[in-house]
């Protein structure tokens, strides 16, 4: 047995997760607790590009989980946080920038997941006959002394043993566990390493009842086999954080509370987090290269050109060389006599011919530019190289705006723009229709788009296949982010929870650092909100923005003015605690506000999909493109997409309601929560209402109000403006704004 490798085979997605290395599981039935260990069969075929985004999200996430670890909150005289237990030691290196070397990585797709049984601690249902073991190894060679200290045979009666596996495990935010046993440890200064004895009774017996009556693990017992004296369960120590704190232990400078282990069912969600991301698989590479430092100057001129920074005036010589040199002198004489009429009609105050002939040589401008006879040279303004030029170092990749504005020019190069791959849904086709006579389908267009125009949309399409690559590549315990707060010796106590990779699993004759990856082309419903009502809305609710130019895009202000979201600068931190309990009057701003809009309506059309489809929404997701105003919702999952979006779609289409996805959505009872006040008074944002399964979600549940849609008391995080003002929602605007143009329609 000891010899033999076990291994288990489930879906891609939940060994990838729940069943990845160092997860705690049981087999149908809850029998047989054990830990899953890495294997290594299958690698992933990625592209080069797709490898070097997975590991720069990775890194990313290893920077920023440093950043929050070293800077935890100490007590005053506490000393600083050690890096050894902030993040796995082969994301330390010398030159003091951690990340994951590239050496010895293997993109491997999860077919198949070894695993041993752990913890392999026993007590029996009938004596309560604790017995522990440290390993399989151990067990085979002990096993036969299981009943060594049954109470029954000790008064020469028969060993009746019916055994268990214990269902707790020690834990410590280092990412280590023990197993339950009479193990206790500690540190000892002389010989600088960890000292570890058994608990042995007072009258010399070394086995142990073990008494789970009180429902509290504080309160368990040890209970003499033999005299039945009672003594409590140890408290282990977790030997990673010993090594590193045992002398400030004794000296007093640090506390138990950081290395003291701590009982949980191994069933339980913090006995492991794993830690992954996801990435868009898009396979152009002609925008996502800009995002190198070598390439921002190019960078820039995208962004300029995308979002309609200002147009540096081009010298009338430009334009009559260029003209020339096409053989088309002839215009130019006609655009240069309007110049000379606008100069005459001036002088005879004649404003009217004058402004005629202005508009006539702006129009011929504006045709030449069409034609591309005249390029446009965008200006790059001072915010936009500074945005440029920061992003990198200070900005979180998975809220970048520029990284989003790259990634959604990819997405409409890659999918949008191909009829192939996306339908309409103003104009649907099968598979989102259906079957319908001629007037019901023009009826139901008719309905689908007035709806959609109600919801502020500009454009919506079911895309057939929406590529994502999710990963994972470690693990945390206790806490899924990089703090965790304990309050046990009269005052709040902040540590670095531990980042731990996967260990290293032996794939083609080495042994290599797995990253587990599973590519996904499943069906998703792309939004993008009209820019109009967007800016009508942010006007109403009095948040201030800056355009470089009349004509440019939103996206524009936001990408100028993203860094100053924090006072600090840097744009929205990794876990966003500016938004959680650390908000502050600067949290209310463009980006803020824009992003909790989109990212809110997204959450309201995956709880409109599910409620329509019957699907879970832990099987939705969503991706946020925040400067170009639009989201995408998909079905999360490695299993084949047997079409489950575009079938809800076409079940709830009719001719009466357009589809009932979308007027769900508007309707004012999806907008309500079961907790009433309470919620509203809070933001609008709970498990009742629009909330989904945290790790589903791209904020973990953050930047999230039913306000921005409905209109009621502000967000929590906005602390700019008076505890009881209300905002006004988006959609109570769009309806105004669609009122008046009627009404402006029916006066001509």
């Amino acid at each position: 047995m000891t010899d033999e490798i076990f291994s288990m085979k489930r879906s891609r997605s939940q060994l990838a997760t729940i069943y990845a290395p160092g997860a705690f599981f049981t087999f149908e039935g809850g029998m047989g607790a054990c830990i899953a260990q890495p294997a290594a069969r299958i690698e992933a075929k990625l592209s080069e590009m797709l490898k070097n985004q997975v590991l720069d999200s990775i890194n990313e996430r290893v920077r920023n989980w440093e950043i929050q670890g070293l800077n935890c909150r100490r007590p005053a005289g506490q000393p600083p946080v050690e890096p050894e237990l902030v993040l796995d030691a082969q994301l330390r290196n010398e030159d003091g920038t951690p990340r994951l070397r590239g050496d010895r990585l293997a993109f491997l797709v999860p077919d198949v997941m070894n695993y041993v049984p752990e913890p392999l601690t026993f007590v029996c249902r009938r004596c309560g006959l604790m017995k522990d073991f440290g390993g399989v190894e151990e067990f085979e060679t002990k096993s036969g002394t299981l009943e060594e200290g049954c109470p029954n045979r000790m008064q020469n009666e028969p060993c009746r043993a019916n055994w268990e596996q214990l269902d707790v495990v020690q834990v410590h935010w280092s990412g280590g566990y023990h197993r339950v046993s009479t193990l206790y440890n500690r540190w000892d200064r002389d010989r600088q390493d960890i000292v570890w004895n058994r608990v042995q009774c007072h009258c010399g017996n070394a086995h142990f009842l073990l008494d789970r009556s009180s429902p509290v693990f504080g309160k368990w017992r040890l209970i003499c086999s033999a005299c039945k004296s009672a003594t409590k369960l140890p408290v282990l120590k977790d030997p990673t954080s010993l090594r590193v704190l045992g002398d400030g232990l004794n000296q007093g400078s640090n506390q138990q509370v950081e290395v003291n282990m701590e009982p949980v069912s191994y069933r339980a969600n913090n006995a492991y987090y794993v830690q992954g991301d996801r990435v868009l698989a898009l396979a152009n590479e002609d925008y996502f290269p800009l995002l190198l430092q070598s390439r921002t100057d190019e960078l820039k001129g995208f962004i300029a050109k995308a979002f309609s920074y200002p147009v540096v005036a081009i010298s009338e010589a430009d334009i009559e060389n260029t003209l020339r040199e096409k053989s088309r002198a002839p215009e130019w004489l006609a655009y240069k006599n309007h110049a000379e009429i606008i100069a005459m009609m001036r002088g005879m105050k004649r404003e009217d011919l004058a402004e005629a002939s202005v508009k006539a040589r702006q129009d011929q401008l504006d045709r030449w530019r069409t034609e591309g006879l005249i390029p446009d040279l965008y200006q790059r303004t001072p915010a936009l190289d500074y945005a440029v030029d920061i992003r990198a170092g200070q900005w979180d990749r998975k809220f970048d705006p520029i990284r989003q504005a790259v990634e959604h020019k990819t997405l409409e190069i890659d999918v949008l723009n191909d009829a192939d791959k996306v339908i309409n849904v103003r104009e649907p086709k099968n598979p989102i229709l259906p079957d319908m006579g001629a007037e019901e389908v023009e009826m139901t267009k008719t309905r689908v788009s007035r709806v959609l125009s109600m919801l502020g949309i500009e454009d919506m399409r079911l895309v057939r296949k929406f590529p994502v690559c999710e990963f994972t590549f470690g693990y945390s315990r206790v806490e899924s982010g990089p703090r965790v707060t304990r309050d046990k010796t009269g005052e709040m106590w902040e540590m670095p929870v531990k980042l731990n990779l996967f260990p290293r699993a032996y794939f083609h004759e080495e042994h290599v650092q797995p990253i587990y990856v599973m590519k996904q082309d499943n069906e998703a419903f792309y939004v993008r909100l009209d820019e109009n009502c967007v800016r009508a809305w942010l006007d109403a609710n009095g948040i201030a923005y800056d355009l470089p130019a009349p004509t440019s895009r939103l996206g524009a202000a936001i990408i100028d003015s993203y860094h100053t979201t924090r006072p600090e600068g840097g744009g929205f931190s990794s876990w966003l605690d500016e938004y959680r309990g650390n908000a502050t009057p600067e949290s209310r701003n463009l980006c803020s506000y824009v992003y909790t809009l989109l990212h809110t309506m997204a959450h309201q059309m995956m709880h409109s999909v599910a409620q329509v489809s019957g699907l879970e929404l832990g099987s939705l997701t969503e991706h946020i493109f925040l400067p170009d105003l639009a989201f995408v919702v998909y079905r999360r999952g490695t299993t084949m997409d047997l079409g489950y979006l575009s079938s809800a779609w076409r079940m709830a289409t009719n001719s009466t309601d357009g589809n009932l996805v979308l007027s769900s959505m508007l309707d004012p009872t999806s907008l309500r929560c079961g907790s009433g006040a309470l919620c509203d008074e809070r933001g609008g944002a709970c498990p009742d209402c629009i909330l989904i399964p945290e790790v589903c979600c791209i904020t973990r549940n953050n930047l999230l109000s039913r306000s921005v849609l409905r209109g009621m008391a502000k967000p929590h995080w906005d602390l700019a403006i008076p505890r009881d003002q209300t905002i006004e929602g988006f959609f109570e605007v769009v309806r105004r704004m669609r009122r008046m143009a009627e009404q402006r329609d029916a006066a001509a």
